[in-house]
């Protein structure tokens, strides 16, 4: 092709054409140049349709990640609702000096909880900070996404944080006055195994296990604010998600 257009040149010079050969060779330029664009603009299309797929893996991990996530927040707060009822249980047998019962070693255990111990992923937000956050074209998705991770997600981590730390000095107070029955240990769950009172007379005029299990309490709820806020924000999200991948 390129010998073809060198030919033409070479006649029209020969030819004496002058003209004709300055005209013809603009045109060629010209066509060289729109070669060239055409296939910049190919590349270009080639390279948003790579991002786009790119874009989408990276949205559906995102999902699937809130997904669960959001699922294990209301399951933590049906938990928090029923240790609730555990600690109301306790403080109100102790108050009305009821007698003991071992129905009450479950409740014993359940309201000593401060629910510090949700796992959320942050998989696939992960994975979004590694391909970079430019990823997602809609800058009202890509804020909100980071706002959630960034903010109001750190901020149920650190208030979980800061009430775990009061746990160690708990967990020698319960010691001191409960032990673990440890024949009802079940690999399924490992945390729900029943404690019972070494002294059940003492405990109830014990008013520092009875503060204990009341600031728990309060933690407790401190916490399932944090956590309803979170899981709002995390449906919200992934609703905006869905609609973009839609």
């Amino acid at each position: 092709m390129i010998k073809f257009f060198r030919n033409i040149r070479k006649k029209l010079l020969l030819e004496g054409k002058t003209t004709k050969y300055f005209k013809y060779a603009i045109g060629e330029i010209a066509l060289v140049v729109i070669g060239i664009l055409i296939a910049l603009q190919i590349n270009n299309w080639n390279e948003h349709k790579k991002e786009k797929k790119l874009e989408r893996k990276v949205l559906t991990e995102l999902m699937i990640s809130l997904q669960r996530n959001c699922d294990e927040m209301v399951l933590d707060s049906l938990k928090k609702v029923s240790w609730n009822k555990s600690s109301d249980i306790i403080i109100n047998t102790l108050r009305n000096n009821d007698e003991y019962s071992d129905t009450l070693n479950i409740h014993f255990q359940n309201a000593r909880k401060p629910g510090t111990n949700l796992s959320l992923s942050t998989a696939g937000y992960e994975g979004l900070k590694n391909v970079g956050y430019h990823i997602i074209s809609s800058d009202i998705l890509r804020n909100n996404i980071i706002e959630l991770f960034e903010v109001t997600q750190k901020k149920l981590f650190e208030e979980m944080a800061y009430f775990e730390s009061f746990q160690s000095d708990r967990q020698i107070q319960i010691d001191k006055l409960f032990s673990y029955d440890d024949e009802k240990f079940e690999y399924s769950n490992p945390f729900d195994v029943p404690i019972i009172p070494h002294n059940y007379t003492n405990l109830k005029k014990d008013t520092l296990y009875v503060a204990m299990i009341k600031s728990v309490k309060v933690q407790r709820n401190i916490i399932a604010v944090k956590l309803s806020i979170n899981l709002k924000e995390s449906q919200r999200v992934l609703n905006l998600i869905e609609n973009e991948l839609n």
